[in-house]
């Protein structure tokens, strides 16, 4: 299994969105055009699904009538090569991972974004929290 780096190189992408549904797609669009930019289209797929799972999930909990923000940001590291997303909102709850059955519809966004990374977390910032994954380019 690869490791995460302890370095982080510099931030591609930081931008705030109101807490609102709408804001699903653009982070998602924003983030496959930062990584794109930076030559880094490798990471988009994956990228861009974890984005919507944390997005949806911050404005599903935290977005309340669109009046609190959603931070969105992208660091990469090149030593293992790496790109870690993070999503903050206003809530100071932390996830919930939960199982979920075969024919659930809801739910599943924490066990996508740990099938797609190599590592997640959270932890509690500015009265809000920040949550995180980290993808790995394959060697």
């Amino acid at each position: 299994m690869a490791t995460t780096t302890t370095q982080a190189g510099p931030r591609l992408l930081a931008l705030a969105l109101p807490g609102i549904p709408e804001s699903v797609p653009v982070a998602r669009l924003r983030v496959r055009a930062a990584l794109g930019l930076h030559g880094l289209g490798d990471f988009a797929d994956d990228a861009e699904i974890i984005t919507s799972e944390l997005v949806t999930n911050a404005v599903q909990h935290a977005g309340g009538n669109g009046t609190q923000t959603i931070g969105v940001t992208i660091i990469y590291a090149d030593s293992p090569a790496a790109v870690t997303i993070a999503v903050s909102d206003s809530s100071p709850h932390g996830p919930i991972r939960r199982d979920t059955t075969a024919g659930s519809e809801q739910g599943r966004g924490l066990q996508i974004v740990e099938a797609l990374s190599v590592h997640w977390g959270w932890r509690q910032e500015g009265g809000g929290k920040v949550i995180f994954a980290v993808l790995v380019r394959e060697a």
